[in-house]
């Protein structure tokens, strides 16, 4: 069993966001979790039709373009030509140091008064 941080800085999540060997699926589910309220599973369950890019902040929109690419269907979070699973995603957080919820927690701490 690994221990997994139950929230997430600001500064670590910055590391997380530049660091390009990442791949671009799971810092952009990182970074969606970390500004919005939306739960994982909804996340994941997105297709392309669904995203309106000019509804997002800039970074938002320049990781979510570069997620998108030249499609215009299929699944939002992709490997290949299949969704990504929700035990890839938590592998990857967790390949972190981070559970999959830490980000949506951390966000949400942040944006508190």
């Amino acid at each position: 069993m690994t221990l997994t941080a139950d929230t997430i800085t600001a500064e670590r999540l910055e590391e997380l966001l530049a660091d390009q060997s990442i791949p671009v699926v799971h810092r952009t589910l990182w970074l969606l979790l970390w500004e919005g309220e939306v739960p994982v599973l909804e996340l994941l369950s997105l297709d392309v039709g669904d995203v309106a890019l000019d509804s997002f902040g800039e970074r938002a929109t320049a990781l979510l373009s570069e997620l998108i690419g030249d499609r215009d269907a299929g699944p939002l979070f992709s490997v290949g030509s299949r969704s990504l699973s929700w035990e890839e995603a938590v592998q990857a957080a967790s390949d972190q140091g981070h559970g999959i919820h830490a980000f949506r927690t951390g966000g949400k701490r942040s944006r508190q008064p």
